[in-house]
Formats: C-alpha cells, structure tokens, sequence
C-alpha cells in the first residue's frame, strides 16, 4: 500500500521543481511569521506566512523548472554574497586593533595594513593602482 501511494506521488512531482533552498526558506519563515503572528496577534503577520507557504507551494508544484532553478540560484548567490559578507565584518572587528581596513580608490577591493607603519606606497593586487594610504 504505501510503495502505491509513493509511486503515486513520485508520478505527480514527475516534471515539477519540488523542494530547493528558496522554497524552503519560504516555508520556514512562513512557519516563525505564523507562530510570532499567534503569540502578538497580529493579523497582518499571519498574512505574511500565508502568503509564504503559498509561495513555497507554488514554487514546489511548478512546472517552469527552469524559471524556478534561476530564481533559486539567485537566490543561493545573494545569500553566499551576504553570509560572506558578514564573515568578513566579523574578521574585520577582530583584527581592528593590529590592521587598518580600507578600499582601493580605482577598483573598491578591501585591503588590509598592519597599523602603526605609516605612510605607504601601496599597490593594489587587483588593478595595480598605486596611491598611499597612512595607517
């Protein structure tokens, strides 16, 4: 009986999206909306996680795979850019005290030089712009 329900459903999703990091973020901030949204009230927080679970759903039950795959894999960029992003402001504050951080004038690279050597003839690793900078 439930090998027949499992190729039954295995025959439905043949040819849609199903689940991928974008529908499950969905889901999951639909379900924390909806708890937050219990606990305070709020009308337009459950509304909110509706409309994500539905999102979610959609995405799932889609057909246009390859409309959905290039929504999610903008999705996965913007979300490593961020993670990455952060991480290095973290590493940033940490090392504060021992370097100074600042950006190349010509192609906005960040680069690093260890604090109290003065001032520097550097050339970025990137674009080869030379241009001093005091630490």
């Amino acid at each position: 009986m439930w090998t027949r329900i499992k190729m039954a459903l295995a025959g439905f999703m043949q040819g849609r999206n199903g689940v991928d990091n974008l529908g499950w973020h969905a889901l999951w901030t639909g379900l924390i909306l909806s708890l937050v949204s219990s606990f305070l009230g709020s009308m337009l927080l459950s509304l909110a996680g509706n409309v994500l679970y539905f999102y979610a759903l959609f995405r799932m039950l889609s057909r246009n795979v390859v409309k959905r795959q290039a929504e999610n894999t903008r999705y996965v960029s913007f979300m490593n850019n961020w993670q990455k992003e952060l991480k290095q402001f973290f590493l940033r504050l940490k090392g504060m005290k021992t370097h100074k951080y600042f950006r190349c004038p010509s192609c906005r690279n960040r680069l690093r030089m260890k604090r109290g050597s003065g001032e520097k003839t550097i050339t970025c690793p990137v674009c080869r712009h030379q241009f001093t900078q005091k630490a």
